[in-house]
């Protein structure tokens, strides 16, 4: 099984009258999430694909645009990805093995926290940055996992400027 950990794409600064959950992408965000995106479909593997999200806008955001372009239709809303539970998120989720790819849009610092946890390495999750595991549910209190590959929106950008 493989799963994808992808922070939220950049959102709008915290300002007076807005809930933290309710920030919203701003256009640079909506643009790297596009362009990860796009990226992805280099290495998106096939099978059957289901996404967790976080109930924040930003996130369910992010969400709608990598579904449009990756044809992910499975999305669930997950308050395990905006409070860290990993455990709680192992026994909905990841324990079940439904898809052969499950995509986790969500927070820092849990991304990192959770990389860490499955491989022993900790990565930098960058707005819009993502990262591919090779993932065994069966290993661990919470599965372990082997790391494919990570990039941020900067390196996709790059790359795929030198494509064209």
């Amino acid at each position: 099984m493989y799963v994808c950990l992808m922070r939220h794409g950049k959102a709008e600064k915290a300002h007076a009258g807005c809930a933290d959950a309710e920030r919203k992408l701003t256009d640079r965000g909506r643009c790297d999430v596009a362009a990860m995106a796009e990226f992805a479909t280099n290495w998106w593997p096939s099978g059957k694909k289901a996404m967790e999200v976080s109930p924040y806008v930003r996130t369910k955001e992010t969400a709608e645009i990598i579904s449009r372009r990756l044809h992910c239709r499975n999305m669930h809303v997950n308050d395990a990805l905006v409070s860290g539970d990993l455990s709680r998120l192992y026994r909905d989720v990841l324990s079940r093995r439904d898809a052969d790819l499950l995509l986790l849009i969500g927070h820092s610092p849990y991304l990192e926290n959770w990389s860490a946890e499955w491989t022993g390495t900790t990565l930098d999750f960058k707005t819009g940055g993502m990262a591919l595991f090779d993932y065994d549910p069966y290993d661990g209190e919470v599965g372990t996992a082997s790391l494919l590959f990570y990039i941020q929106p900067a390196a996709v950008r790059l790359l795929l400027k030198l494509q064209h």
